[in-house]
């Protein structure tokens, strides 16, 4: 038995649990640069195509077994795998490879998967590519090797805590059905699609514990605490019994939570009162976030109907469809539509048929849609017609300029000319903002303020850009500080310039589901949050502990400190101790 043991590490999915552990070996499977003889080469490609049918029926059982468990939030991920792994810029260039080079199959997919994944380094949700296209190809390498697809745990006879170096996203969908009550792991991030899987079946789950799978042994007593980010490896028995009763209260506090969230207002001590809505990137998560409280939508990502759809693109018929189901699902508040916000990924190589250096810099969002407006075009179309179904907005992402705003809003304007003239109906009036999300935005929102009916600020990209940082950079994150003194001044800035023209103004970045960030943005004058469903909770729990009068003395306090660490520590002293007793006055637990 392993020595008692803590670790801290990231939540990726809330709860506690307490179980044996169950250490799993995660080595992918060991490839080699083969060379073959010319006469072999066809052979080679008929086999790599093989493996290729092979993996792709399995997502596809894989697939199946989540719908029918009425999974499908996490069901659609596998939805982008399937759709990789027949990905015919993938299967060609691996041919390709196999043929130049006279190379066994399995070195030129491991040399292509490598050279893609580098592709993936500058985009906002690399964690997420890179955890599908290593799982892809981890089942393609499995298939031509003729090793089993995923590790055996239908043994299994009492509830487990599985503990691996890393878990890919098919893997942690198929943890649930095998009597596993969490997991925790090496690697990994807080935003991968392994976390939103984990958190779909309710799984806690800790990430990013560096050498957790070296220190426990299989059978070891382990606690999972995905809440708080920690991992007990065997305690006492007096510390199992108070995780059995936090674990206890944590189950009811949920509920107590949910049910508070849904009929508790959301306004301040003195009266003010806040919307809050939710981010969303498929219908199916409407009911979700209607179950925790959300309003509406404040961030539906349509670029999940792209990928859906790729490498076809998603017809009229499709976008009104799934936009008609929003509307509706929402009525009477609002759903607001954020058009493609996608550009660089391989999905898109092909349609602008050439590589991009930097994506995240470069043809992407609004300026891909203004370059391929029949493909934009196609989507506002879909968009108006399901104006009439309910309230719609339409917000462009990326806008860096008042230019750049009037020639979406041309083509809108094209759009809604060319549906009065077919006689179809639709909202004339349908509002349409835009995303402030790069400096240069905010920096002349006073003037797009003008021209937009909204504004949402997009705090992850808007951080990202101002303090020029890449927060997916290990050596730099440490830098992305949303409470950094320019973040806060951006935001005034653009909270001012639009109130000045009287426009609503949103949040709809992480920061805005940070319950310590929460009464500061409501300082600053913002009244409308969107974020992710799980978060609205706390978020409410956060407007509900403090009056507007308090919240407007600590931004004029705060915005006279020079660092983020000066805020931060300054904020967390006044925000934490009303937090807690908020949460515990609702909920009738203990705050985290």
């Amino acid at each position: 038995m392993t020595e008692r043991a803590y670790l801290k590490g990231i939540c990726a999915s809330p709860g506690i649990a307490l179980g044996k552990a169950v250490v799993l070996e995660t080595q992918g499977p060991a490839v080699f640069r083969v060379p073959i003889r010319d006469a072999d080469v066809e052979r080679e490609v008929a086999r790599f195509r093989s493996a290729v049918a092979e993996a792709g029926g399995q997502l596809e059982k894989l697939q199946a077994k989540f719908a029918k468990e009425h999974r499908e939030t996490a069901g659609k991920i596998f939805e982008a795998q399937i759709l990789m792994v027949r990905d015919e810029t993938l299967l060609g260039s691996t041919e390709e490879r196999i043929r130049r080079e006279k190379i066994n199959a399995e070195w030129a997919l491991h040399e292509e998967t490598a050279r893609l994944t580098s592709s993936f380094a500058d985009l906002e949700d690399r964690e997420r590519w890179v955890d599908n296209i290593e799982d892809v190809q981890d089942r393609l390498q499995k298939v031509l090797l003729g090793q089993s697809d995923h590790h055996n745990l239908s043994e299994m006879s009492e509830d487990v805590i599985v503990i691996s170096t890393r878990l890919s996203p098919s893997e942690t969908a198929l943890l649930k059905s095998r009597r596993v009550i969490a997991f925790a792991t090496d690697k990994g991030g807080q935003t991968s699609h392994t976390a939103i899987i984990a958190k779909a079946l309710a799984i806690p789950a800790v990430v990013g514990l560096h050498d957790l799978s070296r220190r426990v042994q299989s059978g070891d007593l382990v606690v999972v605490d995905g809440s708080k980010g920690e991992v007990i490896v065997n305690p006492g028995v007096a510390e199992k019994n108070a995780y059995l009763g936090l674990r206890s209260d944590y189950i009811k506090g949920e509920e107590q939570r949910l049910r508070h969230s849904r009929e508790a207002a959301s306004v301040t001590l003195d009266g003010c009162e806040v919307l809050l809505n939710a981010n969303i990137e498929l219908p199916e998560q409407l009911s979700v976030a209607l179950r925790h409280g959300a309003r509406g939508i404040g961030l539906y990502r349509s670029e999940f109907l792209f990928l859906n759809r790729s490498p076809q693109l998603p017809s009229e018929e499709e976008h009104y469809q799934v936009y008609r189901a929003l509307a509706e699902g929402c009525a009477p508040e609002v759903a607001t539509i954020r058009t493609l916000d996608l550009g660089g990924e391989k999905y898109f190589h092909s349609v602008l048929d050439k590589d991009e250096n930097n994506p995240v810099l470069g043809m992407r969002a609004i300026r891909f849609c203004l370059m391929r407006r029949d493909i934009f075009k196609t989507q506002l179309r879909g968009i108006l017609r399901a104006s009439r179904h309910g309230k719609i907005r339409v917000m462009f992402p990326l806008i860096s300029g008042v230019e750049e705003l009037r020639q979406a809003k041309e083509v809108l304007d094209e759009a809604r000319e060319e549906l009065a003239r077919e006689g179809v109906a639709f909202d004339p009036a349908i509002p349409v903002g835009i995303m402030i999300e790069v400096p240069s935005a905010a920096a002349v929102a006073d003037l797009l303020a003008r021209e937009a009916d909204f504004f949402s600020i997009g705090t992850n990209d808007l951080i990202q850009y101002t303090l020029a940082i890449d927060r997916s950079n290990e050596s730099v994150s440490y830098l992305y500080r949303p409470l950094h003194p320019a973040i806060l001044r951006t935001i005034r800035f653009t909270l001012e310039a639009a109130a000045g023209a009287g426009i609503p103004v949103s949040m709809c970045g992480e920061m805005a589901a940070d319950p310590i960030a929460v009464p500061i943005l409501l300082g600053l004058g913002l009244r409308e949050f969107s974020m992710d469903a799980v978060s609205i909770p706390i978020v409410k729990a956060a407007v509900r502990s403090l009056s507007l009068k308090d919240a407007r003395a600590m931004v004029g306090e705060i915005m006279t400190l020079a660092t983020a660490r000066d805020v931060e520590a300054y904020a967390s002293s006044l925000i934490e101790p009303k937090l807690r007793a908020a949460v515990e006055a609702a909920t009738g637990m203990r705050a985290g």
